[in-house]
């Protein structure tokens, strides 16, 4: 909880702002791939327990999203006239069809006595039923409150140590905003937008603590691979998501079902969406001159760097005790971390590594102006107000010392009615 006040601070105060100006595709390129790239075993963790299960899910999901994403499914309408409705329901929800499809059919294949029934088996966790005592033991209904685990206790050596989590957090987290504002086809997040989000995910951490949750709060990279997947980016969709996350919470069963999920089925969900995360991120080399070998130098250190030193700090890393905890945990938080070091690597090498703001891709990646100027800018005819505004009421509304916070959008003139005029 404290470590956490640290990122509110830096959503609060704006201090995320000045470092915004150094960002460009190349330092988001390795920063948002490393995070699909570095969770490669993930699907293999999962999958090793029924490799033909697992494969199977990754299978549906390509198939669906793939092969039949374009096939519209005709949808009942209560609407008096005669207008045939029909969605791309393969596109839309491919995961979530694969999901089920697979969920069905490894609870046939348990009931049919396919899978052992020894827990000491690892196939027995293929069994739909292998987390029955989950379900039976989680109340209805439950509720989450501050202290429910007793009163929280504090360790220097621990903060000093989750303190490095957060500015990993941080990083990862800019490149994420900026990652699915591509995915969304959207304006670029100014820099109140970046800010406002820090601030949310710091205030959601402390709350995680204050409750006794077993991690802290910070933007989920899988999303982006899902938006892109499916693309669907409504806020409104967005919200009903939430809304029904927090339902689940209170229900306590209904969460207990979606944990019995079996691990095969979700590592081939992972090996679709972290594949697609990888590339999510490459996308954004589309910017930059991929013929200079300075880029070309600077992206190929950067990644190796992110997959590497992990890998190194996974083995070796006793190699670099220094006897004090704290150190040691801050040295293994931030060199264990591969979005973190690759993308300040790419960071430091793109902004002092002489080069030209078009080799660099950076007039293409912000040929637009930023919204903080005063100007509106725009992407597939969206402005950057319309993207990254409150839904809910006007800002002009506001006092303008309100609306001055690093956090909230500023006041700004009326945009020009045409839009071809910006």
């Amino acid at each position: 909880m404290v470590a956490s006040l640290l990122e509110v601070v830096i959503g609060v105060g704006g201090f995320i702002r000045p470092l915004l100006r150094y960002i460009g595709p190349i330092t988001v390129a390795p920063t948002i791939s490393l995070i699909g790239l570095s969770l490669f075993k993930l699907p293999v963790i999962y999958g090793k327990i029924n490799p033909p299960i697992a494969l199977a899910s990754a299978v549906l999901v390509i198939i669906f999203a793939l092969y039949l994403g374009k096939v519209h499914i005709p949808i009942p309408s209560c609407s008096k006239e005669k207008v045939r409705t029909s969605l791309p329901v393969f596109q839309l929800l491919p995961i979530l069809l694969a999901l089920l499809v697979m969920w069905v059919v490894s609870a046939i294949l348990t009931v049919a006595g396919v899978f052992p029934n020894d827990p000491t088996n690892a196939m027995f966790y293929s069994r739909t039923d292998a987390k029955n005592e989950i379900i039976r033991s989680t109340p209805w209904l439950q509720f989450v409150y501050p202290g429910q685990f007793g009163p929280p206790s504090f360790s220097l050596a621990a903060m000093i140590g989750f303190v490095g989590a957060v500015v990993s957090s941080v990083v990862e987290s800019v490149g994420d905003y900026f990652a699915v504002s591509r995915a969304c086809e959207v304006p670029l997040p100014p820099d109140h937008a970046i800010s406002r989000g820090i601030l949310m995910e710091g205030l959601g951490s402390v709350l995680s603590g204050a409750v006794g949750s077993a991690h802290a709060t910070t933007s989920y990279s899988g999303n982006i691979a899902m938006v892109t997947l499916t693309k669907t980016a409504s806020r409104s969709v967005m919200l009903v998501a939430g809304l029904f996350l927090v339902l689940v919470s209170l229900i306590g069963k209904a969460g207990a079902v979606f944990a019995s999920l079996p691990p095969p089925i979700l590592g081939g969900l992972t090996l679709v969406l972290l594949g697609l995360l990888g590339s999510l991120g490459l996308s954004s080399l589309k910017f930059v001159d991929l013929s200079s070998n300075r880029n070309l130098l600077i992206i190929g250190i950067a990644f190796m760097c992110g997959l590497s030193i992990p890998a190194f700090m996974e083995e070796h890393g006793d190699m670099l005790s220094t006897g004090v905890d704290s150190v040691d945990q801050v040295v293994g938080v931030v060199l264990g971390t591969p979005m973190l070091l690759g993308g300040l690597t790419a960071l430091i090498l793109d902004n002092t590594v002489s080069g030209t703001k078009e080799e660099r891709g950076l007039l293409k990646w912000k040929q637009i102006e930023n919204v903080d100027t005063g100007e509106a800018k725009t992407c597939s005819g969206v402005t950057t107000e319309e993207t990254y505004s409150f839904p809910c009421f006007s800002r002009r509304s506001l006092p303008r010392w309100i609306t001055a916070l690093p956090f909230l959008p500023p006041v700004t003139k009326d945009p020009p009615a045409n839009i071809n005029e910006v």
